[in-house]
């Protein structure tokens, strides 16, 4: 609970103001099904919520990476028509790991996921690469730094 009331004391422009708590129930059935998720995200989606931030940034409930292949983004840029523009050779093998989940989004071509395998940190889906790299050390840093303070990749 020190962790979040620290983030709060940081979003002095009510950033996390349009959020929505999820209730204890659901936020168990989450952590059931996604085994090893970060307890920082957990307590975030419980305390603070999901929906989007006042300027735009997305905090939802886990969906698996895998389905970066089907967004428009991601097809676009892994097209033969993208590759012959940019002279990029065959499409990179889908980097994302299997037990990564997308928690998070500024509307762009990335979406940035948490990986019980590889940590706490906070990962970086490029569709444009592709490639899946760290972003944060931990939920928490990464919510102060890009859903408050409006840090962002690509």
């Amino acid at each position: 609970m020190e962790n979040i009331a620290r983030l709060m004391a940081h979003d002095k422009a009510g950033e996390l103001s349009s959020l929505t708590p999820l209730s204890n129930e659901r936020v168990a059935a989450i952590a059931a099904r996604f085994p090893g998720i970060s307890s920082q995200y957990l307590e975030f989606i419980e305390k603070i919520g999901v929906g989007s931030t006042t300027r735009g940034q997305y905090v939802y409930e886990p969906e698996p990476a895998s389905k970066a292949e089907m967004h428009p983004s991601y097809q676009a840029y892994q097209s033969a028509s993208y590759r012959t523009l940019t002279g990029r050779p065959e499409p990179v093998e889908n980097p994302f790991p299997s037990d990564a989940v997308a928690v998070a989004d500024g509307g762009a071509s990335w979406w940035y996921c948490l990986c019980p395998s590889r940590g706490p940190g906070v990962f970086c889906l490029d569709m444009g690469g592709p490639s899946f790299e760290l972003e944060c050390d931990d939920f928490f840093s990464f919510a102060a730094q890009t859903l408050v303070l409006g840090g962002t990749s690509g």
